[in-house]
């Protein structure tokens, strides 16, 4: 692996590697107005394992960044030096704009922003790209951070992506009153066929490896190593994760949906349904039972997916069409986000 630890000398930044002091990146992470489940340690330690998985030298640098001694912000940033061809870009994963705390000035968030823009540009220099990419955060907010409108003035080229989310914080009867009317319906006759688990805190092990099983049957492969999984199944002991699951009438699993939590945010992460059962309401099922598990829970947001679109570049497939749109039918807002692609030569300039 690559040290890029260096590229962060003479920033102007004072920082705190997370892999150096995990409970201070976990603190500030709970004095953020709005608490992402990508900022999560459990979801980056996930990210880095899932990763290595698939081949790779992968590093995580992410670091608390700290003004007159205090932590004003955390920053994300896990790259790889000879990651293989994955759905990220070649710097590793998609790189994500600093987090501030609350109380932190508009003048250290504008200063810090540049800060880290300048820091990516120097590691990606280091790894030969001419390009890398980053990527916002939702964060509840209208405005565009400091991050992208700083980028844009380095040249940074923009796309516009599409992100479903449920608003959490209207009654259970109006989230579903605002589903696609065919789904409504689906959902009750599938609440009636399925006997409906949800594994939490304290849930049996012996149905997590029914759920991984399921997922390596129908996936046809394994997609995920051993310790990736393992790493999930400790999110819930955490209380930062929840499976939903269903049963048939012969108490078999056939489906499930496996969800990521923060205080104020729940992702779906991992789906796995009977192949031979697709004609029924397995889905439907799953996503209002975690909906109101995440409501119980006091989120916010529920962030279902990304809405692909024909337009879209690269152009998705028909499966990832149907996927998506599926998922919308149970949004009630579409979010844009945004994907900067950096020019290296612009960002040294």
């Amino acid at each position: 692996m690559t040290d890029c630890r260096e590229e962060f000398s003479g920033s102007g930044l004072a920082q705190i590697f997370r892999e150096d002091d995990p409970e201070l990146w976990n603190a500030t992470y709970e004095c953020l107005t709005y608490r992402p489940v990508s900022y999560l340690a459990s979801v980056l330690d996930y990210q880095l394992a899932y990763q290595r998985y698939r081949g790779g030298n992968w590093g995580d640098f992410s670091c608390v960044l700290r003004s007159n001694g205090h932590p004003v912000a955390i920053w994300s940033i896990i790259s790889a030096s000879s990651a293989v061809a994955t759905d990220s870009n070649a710097l590793g994963l998609l790189v994500m704009p600093p987090l501030f705390v609350g109380d932190c000035s508009a003048s250290i968030r504008k200063k810090y922003s540049a800060e880290c823009l300048r820091i990516t540009g120097r590691i990606a220099t280091k790894l030969g790209l001419v390009e890398w990419q980053s990527t916002s955060t939702f964060a509840a907010r209208a405005s565009i951070d400091d991050w992208q409108v700083t980028a844009m003035g380095l040249g940074a080229h923009c796309a516009v992506n599409h992100q479903l989310y449920v608003d959490l914080g209207m009654p259970i009867t109006q989230i579903k009153s605002g589903f696609r009317k065919s789904f409504r319906s689906l959902v009750t006759s599938g609440e009636r066929l399925w006997n409906v688990g949800i594994l939490r805190a304290t849930g049996d092990s012996d149905i997590w490896d029914e759920f991984r099983l399921l997922h390596a049957e129908v996936a046809g492969q394994v997609t995920r190593s051993l310790e990736s999984w393992q790493m999930l199944h400790d999110n819930l002991s955490n209380n930062e994760g929840f499976l939903v699951y269903l049963r048939g009438a012969d108490n078999r699993m056939v489906g499930g949906g496996y969800f990521v939590c923060s205080t104020d945010e729940g992702v779906y992460a991992v789906g796995a349904y009977d192949r031979n059962l697709f004609d029924k309401p397995l889905g439907h099922v799953v996503q209002f039972q975690a909906i109101k598990e995440m409501q119980l829970r006091g989120c916010c947001w529920y962030h279902i997916g990304k809405r692909v679109f024909p337009g879209d570049e690269p152009v998705p497939s028909q499966k990832e069409m149907a996927i998506s749109y599926f998922k919308q039918g149970f949004s009630s807002h579409v979010f844009p986000s945004f994907l900067l692609t950096h020019p290296v030569t612009i960002e040294q300039s």
